[in-house]
């Protein structure tokens, strides 16, 4: 199985962390690979395999997995001691500071956000879609994390997994509309009368709103629709896909 190591997080030796591919894996066509959603109709034994899989390439308990209900919101959840770790959270984030307890998000265009305050030992993943980086779903679980663990900014370390960047983000013109309301026309770019709107544009200025280091963030080079061989993409594949993940772990 082929997986993707951010070379930020790579430093810290308490935690296991990874981005997946479609490399590897039992699922047949059309999610044909290593899908790890049970949502897109392939079947839940194979998919528990490509999970079972998966864990044991990165040795995290899977019984102990935590991923999302991800509804294109804001909502986060803080799973700590009462969790029930049975219970899929419908939510776009979540965090923690429990050991041996992995977080996953994912996806097939949308961002993957990897998150880790090696100060306080604290760990989040993050959803983010078009809804999600419009209404701030990053910066506010940000804040979530300095209220809730006390997390400095200048301390957190925030890594953008593989996502469909701008060169492939073709938009209508009700969502360039949209963006330019919400203020974010530097992310737009205009070619032919076709709008192109960049994520990790409004990213990269949410953070530096909120004076996260430059050094402390890290974006993937990869484009999920120009790199089908590696990642399932939403947009190339026309809807029919897996998804592949994001997930992050306190050893």
């Amino acid at each position: 199985m082929y997986n993707l190591k951010s070379p930020l997080l790579s430093q810290y030796k308490n935690i296991t962390h990874a981005f997946s591919t479609k490399k590897g894996g039992y699922s047949q066509s059309p999610y044909k690979g290593n899908n790890l959603a049970y949502h897109v109709n392939d079947h839940k034994e194979t998919v528990y395999k490509n999970h079972l899989y998966f864990s044991e390439q990165l040795n995290y308990p899977l019984k102990r997995l935590v991923h999302m209900d991800q509804v294109h919101g804001d909502n986060i959840v803080v799973i700590d001691e009462n969790s029930n770790l049975n219970d899929i959270p419908q939510c776009d984030a979540i965090m923690t500071n429990i050991k041996n307890t992995p977080l996953m998000v994912m996806v097939a265009d949308c961002i993957p956000i990897l998150i880790y305050d090696p100060v306080q030992d604290v760990i989040a993943a993050v959803h983010a879609g078009r809804a999600g980086t419009f209404s701030n779903i990053l910066a506010k679980t940000l804040k979530m994390m300095q209220k809730t663990y006390a997390s400095d900014y200048q301390d957190i370390l925030v890594v953008l997994g593989p996502s469909m960047h701008q060169c492939c983000y073709e938009v209508g013109s009700e969502i360039n509309k949209e963006a330019k309301r919400d203020g974010y026309k530097y992310a737009i770019k205009t070619e032919n009368k076709h709008y192109y709107l960049g994520l990790e544009e409004i990213v990269r200025q949410q953070l530096k709103t909120l004076n996260i280091p430059k050094e402390h963030v890290e974006f993937s080079p990869y484009c999920t629709v120009c790199n089908t061989n590696l990642f399932y993409s939403y947009r190339a594949e026309n809807s029919i896909c897996g998804r592949f993940c994001g997930v992050l772990m306190l050893k």
